[in-house]
Parts: structure tokens; C-alpha cells; sequence
């Protein structure tokens, strides 16, 4: 699981990445001031001028990145289309202390300060929750926002270590309508348009945002497409109100790709490209957003603003697992493989209305912010798991049929409902250059599972404390202290408590050079317990600790128009500090033993990470820009036996401009690097696309 813009410049929102838990919605902003470029501002209201006032950010209010006492990074779309980010994981390279992968090849994967987005993330988009990870495309979002650090404050139950905001371009009192056609290797196509039209007076406006993308990838059999349409509608039927209908529906189609198996303590000798997947592996989603949003200045001091929203998702997903590459002894090496069978249908409505009030208490200025939220999550889902048939390393033979043997015992089934009552405030209390941001969120959770009869109820405090001191201008010194929580294991026996985090972070942020740069600077630690592991009879208890302590940097520059830059810089020490799995050594009868991997390193979470782009207008329309990427080694299992060896990426692109018209290529992996990334399970790695090379046109339609 973004931060995201309302319709027609109103409040951006937040949305909950989801997982095999229970999971709680989030709350919902507002407004902001037009941002800068390259997003000096937490939340861009759209493309429109909000209502002046409070603002979502932070703490859905308006807050510059200089006074939010939190580390908050922010891609903007103009670096989005310099480097060609097709999906999520693409914009998310350039912040700081988030490692990027996928699940099993079909949807985004992401690592915040050591802890994995399944577990201890959120994705938001326009502020309402997503139900389930999938690929989370960009053709319609203006920015990507990424608060570190627990934030349950605003968004409820699951974002132990941050949130990821998708903010979503919204209509504007213009009319305008602009197409793009991208082609490159592995016969990777992509199409996109946006369209805008307004009425003369820009009380009513409409905004349309398409996308059809497919591709074969360099992995044998495992390409995949996304087509995607998204209206939204516009009202501002007075200066002090607007309404703002968002519509959306996205289909996706991937072919899972477990990857390559590891042998002993190395990758297996075969072609990059070989797929050990079985013929029936797919990964169908349907996914539907609807999000309504009000707001209504009620007078100079108060706004009120209210945001309906509901998302369902279909998805239908077989794919292969690979449970390991064993030798036979003078013959050949045999790899073993299940075939999971997923089934799921998630439906998730809510509401989120929430007050602001400035007011004044002597010297000292307050934007106090109230709201409730309520929202209904159901999940129905069936999962089989499959055997299919041992198929040779080195000469792989497919002789899987149908029917498969469905593994007895293995099957599971849910259909579950969880309905959530959140009252959250916050103060921001300005004193010149000292100010405060404090506040806290009571989330009530129950939770209904009617297939194996479960009751469960939760009730959870979320507070935040934030302080800002600025000893001169453009110079602010901050530190933060919060906790959140997430559902607990379902595998827990007895009492089960929430997951909680807690962070204390402390920084620095920086404007220089007349306000076209922006440096920031922070050391955390953050602490997350109460997870679920396994004792020594095996019995799994609460019993389990992770931390993590590290130190981030970024810079964004632009020194003058036609010239940007943006770095990013991590140093991640994270720990398993009291850690256990069960493993199972045989099934005749079961044999288990419970493995001790205490003191290990997260899977995923290398200890550095560096990034940088840049871009430089020349003349006559031409534009250059490239960038690098360095990711250190990291394990890709809480065993650490196996290390993917760190890896350089290097990426550039070449444009040019004439009126209406834009042409662009874009490289990618220029030094051909054979690198790996995150597979299905702990027993393989998917190798990564080599060097390619992908050409765009863009055309604009309408005037401007």
C-alpha cells in the first residue's frame, strides 16, 4: 500500500495496504496551497487552488515540508516522467530507506526502514484504504508521498512503519487533452490519456485519465497487462464550497513468476530467463473505486469536509511456489513446487468527515483538527494449495495436468467482517519558531469471522507528538515521538494483542539557494513488538521483536527552470531481536523443529541505499538526464543463508520538445547489471530486466 489529492483541489487521502491480516481504514484530508515544482508541500490539492484554509497533510492540514515535525519525502510527477515510472515500486526507488520488490511478480512489494509493506505498511490512495496489494500504476497521479515512521495517528491500524500516498491529478477550470504511445524491448507497449474540460465560469469540471499497457517481459511466459480508466467529476457551486466525484476501475492481468531456485548457497546455473512455472499460473484483478468528497467553509475559522469512499477488488490468482532445488545423487537436481489457488473478493466503504478551527490563545496560533471515522471492510476468500509434479532443474520438462491433487488439510477459507469506529484530533500550535503538532487517534475494531466462528474486539490509542524549532530562517531542527498497531497473527493461541511500533526520530530540513533546494536530514529508531512466533513447543505467542536504527538524507534541487536534481540517501541497521520460525523437516509423520533466528537481519533490508537523477534543459528543446541507483546486499529470508550481492543500476534519457509534440527515450540498466530481486517464498530470486530501451511520443490534443 500513497498519499493523494481530492477532487477538484481538495483534501488529499490516504489508503491502507493490506495483507493476510485484519486490517483498519484510514481518515481523510483537505485543501492546500498550490505546491512548488518539486513539492516543498506534504499534500497537493490537485491541479485547482484550494479553498484557502486548512489543508491535509501530515496532519491533514497545510503543512510546507520545512514545518512537519515527521520525515516526508515526495516524488513528483515531473521526476515520475523523466524516469518513465510505470507502476508504484518504480517511484518509490527515489526515497530515501525504501527497498522495492514484487509479490511473486504481480503486484507491489516495498520495505520501509527494515519492515515490509504486508506486514507494517499502508498505500493510500485519494486517503481511502486499498483492500489488497496489486500494481499500483502511475498514469494518473500527479505525486507520490511517503511518510516514515509509525502513522496511525491519521490512518488507523496497519502503518507500523509508514504509509505511501498516491495523489491522483484532479480536474482544473481549463480544457485541455493530451496523448502518449511508448514502445520498447520485450515488445512493452504503452498508451495514455488525459483529457480535461470545463464549463466558462470552471464552476464544473471533468478530468480523464486511460491507460492500456502490456508487455512479454524477458522472463519466459511472464508478461502481463493493466488497462485502466479513471473519470472525475468537479462542482464548486461557491467560492466556499466544492464537491468532487472520483471514479475508477482497473484491470490487471500478470502470469506469477516465482523465479529461479537457489542451490546450496548459490543461484542455479541455468538461463536468466528460465521459468519454473506450471501452465495454469495466472493473476486476475478487478479492481473499482468510488470516493466522494465535500467540503464546505462554514465561515473564516472553520472548514468542515467529508469523504465517502468505497473499493472493491476481485482477484483470481494461481502461482507456482517454489519450495526448493534438492540434488539427486548422480542423476540431476529435481525442483519442488505447490500450486496455491487464491480466490478473493474484498469490499471496503467508509466515511471520513472531520472539522477544522483556527484559533488563537494569546501569542500563540492553533489549527485544531476533529474527526470520526467509520468503515466496513468484508473479505471472502478460498485458498488451495495444489501439489504439482517435480520438474528438472537443468532440462525442465512440464508434466503437470489437470485435475491437480489439492494437498489434504492445507485448504483455508474466510469470509470476515470488520467494522471500524475511529474519533481522531489534532492540535498544530504555532509559537513563531517554536511549534507543536500533538494529537491521537482511538481506533474500536470488531472483527466477525462466520467460517470458523471468531469474535474479536480491539480498542487502540494512537498518539503523536511533534516538535519544530526553527533557530533561523530556512533552518528547522524536529523530533517526533509515536506508536501505532496492526492486527495481530491469526495463528496466535489465546489472548491476542494488537502489533504495535514506536519510533522516536529527530532531523533537521533545510531551504537554500533562495528556496530552490531542499535538504533534509534524520536519524530514528523504531521498535516493533508483540509479534507472533512460535515457542518452543511450536505453540505460536506474541512473543516477537524487530527493530531497526538508521540515519537518511535527501536533497532536491532546482536551481533554475529546466534544471532539477533529487538524491536520497539511507543507512538501515535492522534486527530480528527476538525471532522463531517453525520449520517442517517431515510429513510421515510431521516432524517439526522451531529455528531460532535471533539477532538476524530482516529479509529485504539492505544497511544502504543511494539514489540520484538529474535532469538539464539545452537548447533548441533538447533534454538529458540520468541518474544511479545503489543497493547494498540483503538477505531474502529471516535465515540470512542466502545474501543477494549488491548492485549498481545506471538509467538515462534523451528528449525532445517542438510545440505540442515531445519524443523521449529512455534507458534503462545502460550497464546491462545482472542483478536479482525479491522472489515467492525463501527459496528463489527473480532476475531482473536487463538493458532495454523504450521510446515515447506525446502529443498534446486540445489548447492549454
Amino acid at each position: 500500500m500513497k498519499l493523494s489529492v481530492l477532487p477538484v483541489g481538495f483534501a488529499a487521502l490516504l489508503a491502507v495496504a493490506p495483507g493476510a491480516r485484519a486490517q483498519e481504514p484510514t481518515p481523510s484530508p483537505s485543501p492546500s496551497p498550490d505546491p512548488l515544482r518539486y513539492g516543498e508541500v506534504v499534500e497537493v490539492q490537485g491541479d485547482l487552488p484550494a479553498v484557502s484554509g486548512p489543508a491535509l497533510g501530515v496532519a491533514k492540514m497545510a503543512l510546507d515540508l520545512e514545518n512537519t515535525p515527521t520525515s516526508v519525502s515526495v516524488v513528483q510527477s515531473t521526476i515520475i516522467e523523466s524516469q518513465r515510472d510505470i507502476v508504484l515500486g518504480d517511484a518509490l526507488k527515489n526515497v530515501s530507506g525504501v527497498n522495492v520488490g514484487t509479490v511473486n511478480g504481480v503486484n507491489d512489494f516495498f520495505v520501509i526502514r527494515g519492515f515490509d509493506s504486508l506486514s507494517s505498511g499502508l498505500v493510500l490512495t485519494d486517503g481511502a484504504p486499498e483492500p489488497e496489494a496489486t500494481f499500483y500504476p502511475l498514469y494518473n497521479v500527479s505525486q507520490v508521498e511517503v511518510m516514515k515512521g509509525p502513522t496511525a495517528i491519521l490512518y488507523g491500524g496497519n502503518p507500523l512503519a509508514g504509509a505511501v500516498h498516491l495523489v491522483r491529478k484532479q480536474p482544473q477550470p481549463r480544457r485541455f487533452a493530451d496523448a502518449s504511445f511508448s514502445y520498447g524491448r520485450f515488445d512493452t507497449f504503452e498508451g495514455m490519456l488525459d483529457a480535461n474540460a470545463s464549463s466558462a465560469d470552471g464552476k464544473l469540471s471533468f478530468r480523464l485519465n486511460g491507460l492500456a499497457t502490456d508487455t512479454d517481459s524477458f522472463r519466459d511466459d511472464k508478461g502481463g497487462s493493466i488497462y485502466a480508466i479513471n473519470p472525475a467529476f468537479g462542482w464548486r457551486p461557491s467560492a466556499d464550497t466544492r464537491v468532487g466525484l472520483n471514479l475508477e476501475y482497473v484491470q490487471s492481468q500478470f502470469a506469477p513468476d516465482s523465479g529461479i531456485p537457489i542451490l546450496g548457497s548459490q543461484i542455479a546455473d541455468v538461463p536468466r530467463t528460465r521459468s519454473y512455472q506450471s501452465p495454469f499460473d495466472l493473476s486476475d484483478q478487478d479492481i473499482y473505486r468510488v470516493r466522494l468528497d465535500v467540503e464546505h467553509r462554514i465561515s473564516d475559522r472553520i472548514v468542515f469536509r467529508d469523504k465517502a469512499y468505497y473499493t472493491d477488488l476481485k482477484w483470481v490468482s494461481d502461482g507456482t511456489l517454489i519450495l526448493g532445488a534438492f540434488p539427486v545423487p548422480g542423476v540431476t537436481t529435481l525442483v519442488a513446487r505447490t500450486l496455491p489457488m487464491l480466490d478473493d473478493r474484498q469490499k471496503w466503504m467508509g466515511n471520513q468527515a472531520e472539522l477544522t478551527f483556527d484559533f488563537a490563545t494569546g501569542s500563540a496560533r492553533h489549527t485544531l483538527l476533529a474527526g470520526l471515522e467509520l468503515s466496513r471492510l468484508t473479505d471472502e476468500f478460498s485458498l488451495d494449495i495444489a501439489l504439482l509434479p517435480v520438474i528438472d532443474l537443468f532440462n525442465p520438462v512440464e508434466t503437470a495436468q489437470q485435475p491437480l491433487f489439492v494437498i489434504p488439510g492445507q485448504s483455508q477459507a474466510g469470509d470476515a467482517r470488520t467494522r471500524v469506529i475511529a474519533p481522531y484530533v489534532m492540535d498544530r500550535i504555532d509559537m513563531g519558531r517554536f511549534q507543536v503538532l500533538a494529537g491521537a487517534r482511538l481506533d474500536s475494531l470488531d472483527f466477525e469471522e462466520t467460517i470458523v466462528p471468531t469474535n474479536r474486539d480491539a480498542t487502540k490509542l494512537s498518539p503523536l507528538l511533534g516538535l519544530v524549532f526553527e533557530p533561523t530562517p530556512g533552518l528547522s531542527l524536529y523530533a517526533n515521538g509515536g506508536s501505532a498497531f496492526g492486527p495481530p497473527s491469526s495463528l496466535v493461541v489465546g489472548e491476542r494483542e494488537p502489533e504495535e511500533s514506536w519510533q522516536f526520530e529527530a532531523g533537521l530540513k533545510k531551504k537554500f539557494l533562495g528556496g530552490k533546494a531542499f535538504a533534509t536530514a534524520a536519524y530514528y529508531h523504531l521498535d516493533k513488538d508483540n509479534i507472533g512466533i512460535p515457542d518452543a513447543s511450536g505453540v505460536t505467542r506474541q512473543t516477537g521483536d524487530q527493530r531497526a536504527d538508521g540515519f537518511e538524507a535527501e536533497l532536491q534541487v532546482e536551481a533554475h527552470p529546466g534544471f532539477f536534481a533529487t538524491a536520497s540517501y539511507a543507512f538501515t541497521d535492522a534486527e530480528l531481536t527476538s525471532f522463531s520460525e517453525l520449520l517442517l523437516l517431515g510429513d510421515q509423520p510431521p516432524f517439526f523443529l522451531v529455528q531460532d533466528y535471533s539477532g538476524n537481519t530482516p529479509a529485504f533490508a539492505p544497511r544502504h541505499l543511494f539514489n540520484a537523477w538529474l535532469v538539464k534543459e539545452l537548447p533548441a528543446g533538447f533534454q538529458v538526464g540520468a541518474g544511479g541507483r545503489y543497493v547494498a546486499e540483503q538477505f531474502i529470508a529471516a535465515d540470512n543463508a542466502f545474501a543477494i550481492d549488491s548492485y549498481f543500476l545506471l538509467d538515462a534519457m534523451a528528449a525532445y520538445r517542438r510545440g505540442r509534440f515531445k519524443g523521449s527515450l529512455h534507458f534503462k540498466n545502460i550497464t546491462d547489471t545482472a542483478y536479482e530481486t525479491r522472489g515467492f517464498g525463501t527459496s528463489s530470486v527473480i532476475p531482473a530486466s536487463p538493458f532495454a530501451v523504450y521510446g515515447r511520443i506525446e502529443i498534446g490534443l486540445g489548447s492549454h
